[in-house]
């Protein structure tokens, strides 16, 4: 067989297998890429959702709830004193005073205030309200960066399926290599016509078909070589994949325990407001008992004791409103999943939920020390590889010695990245 054919065979083997990586490589390139495009977007989805419920949650339980307690509190005291409006001057004072607070009271609640959020016992309908100021901003809560950052997994998937392939082809071309010495490669090449610059050229180093040991020796070295200068940039970019999904899913999670906190405080912070006034509510009641027993036996006095009783039923049941309208939101209210759970979170729960949000720092930083430690071992196999034909060409042992040193620790720090 002549040369040329020789050196077709051999050439065309070599040009399928970098083919392989090279198709493989530029694939996982596009699907790593559509993994973090894809896991940027969860980020920002996650934004805008929790934005729209820390907007929406501090409107109804900051702006509206107050106001519409007040006016609750204010009828409930009235309903209680109109029995005893034509008894006594006191009470017929203070009637118009509760009613009068009513009326300016629900002007503050907003549409809150409405009657189709009032209750027949206990105020108005807090987390309705806030299920219904949802619904306007419908796109906002029908986005799911957690189906989004489900997506971008897919792709990563996909994208180490083609790194593996790439790796293979590696593999099997380094094995073939090593073993593979077909006996029409092993003749001699027919002399050329004319002198040629280059002899054999190969894309990738064939050890097996070296004439001698030291040729060997030499060849499997720089197929070591060029295996690893083509298959580390697949490693960074498994790396530099693994940190952005462990860095979107933090912020997610950081943005995800801000909207608890927030949400969690602006219910907590209306109900503990409104049992506080109820409270209040009730102690004035028994202040005017006192003073009516105090007063004696009089027809003042009992006229005021009556309204202190009133005024001490109607505390109660301002405490029972305080709870309706401060309740956590549950599913027959209608109100977001999201927002419910985040409603009712408590301080114990944010503590797991920073644990998670930390282990997701970590993951990240881990997946970013690892690509430094592999874009490391690719400029060092870099090197190695200049050393290596500086070396061969000058026949000169000492850079053959610190071609193998550097290229020992372009391995070290292969193995510790993926270890």
């Amino acid at each position: 067989m002549t040369g040329g054919s020789r050196f077709s065979v051999r050439i065309r083997l070599q040009i399928v297998v970098l083919s392989v990586v090279a198709l493989a490589t530029l694939a996982a390139t596009w699907q790593f890429s559509g993994a973090g495009g894809a896991y940027q977007d969860a980020v920002r989805e996650e934004v805008k959702r929790q934005a729209a419920v820390r907007e929406d949650v501090r409107h109804v339980y900051g702006d509206e709830a107050p106001g519409a307690f007040r006016a609750a509190a204010a009828r409930i005291r009235a309903d209680a004193l109109r029995p005893l409006e034509g008894r006594g001057r006191l009470a017929a004072s203070e009637y118009a005073l509760a009613t009068q607070d009513a009326l300016a009271a629900r002007a503050t609640a907003g549409s809150l205030g409405d009657e189709v959020y009032v209750h027949r016992e206990l105020g108005y309908d807090v987390p309705r309200r806030l299920a219904d100021l949802q619904k306007r901003s419908a796109a906002l809560y029908a986005l799911d960066p957690g189906a989004t950052l489900r997506e971008g997994d897919r792709r990563a998937v996909w994208g180490r399926i083609s790194v593996w392939v790439a790796v293979t082809a590696l593999l099997l071309a380094a094995a073939a290599a090593n073993v593979l010495r077909p006996v029409r490669w092993r003749r001699p090449p027919a002399p050329p016509p004319a002198p040629r610059v280059l002899r054999g050229p190969e894309l990738l180093p064939q050890p097996a078909t070296a004439p001698s040991r030291d040729d060997r020796r030499v060849a499997r070295f720089r197929l070591f070589l060029a295996a690893i200068l083509l298959a580390l940039p697949l490693g960074q970019m498994v790396a530099a994949c693994d940190e952005q999904r462990a860095q979107a899913e933090a912020a997610r999670r950081a943005a995800g325990i801000s909207t608890a906190v927030e949400v969690s405080g602006q219910r907590t912070a209306f109900l503990t407001a409104s049992v506080q006034a109820a409270l209040a509510a009730d102690l004035q009641s028994t202040a005017r008992l006192s003073a009516a027993v105090d007063a004696g036996s009089s027809q003042d006095a009992a006229h005021e004791q009556a309204v202190a009783v009133a005024e001490a039923e109607a505390a109660g049941r301002m405490v029972r409103t305080a709870r309706y309208m401060g309740r956590p939101a549950e599913g027959a209210d209608r109100v977001d999943g999201a927002t419910a759970a985040a409603l009712r979170t408590e301080p114990r729960e944010w503590r797991a939920l920073l644990a998670h949000q930390h282990r997701q720092v970590d993951r990240a930083e881990a997946a970013g020390e690892r690509g430094f430690r592999l874009a490391a071992a690719t400029a060092l196999a870099v090197v190695a590889q200049l050393l290596t034909e500086a070396a061969v060409s000058a026949r000169r042992t000492g850079l053959g010695l610190a071609a193998a040193l550097t290229a020992l620790v372009s391995a070290v720090l292969t193995a510790l990245a993926l270890a």
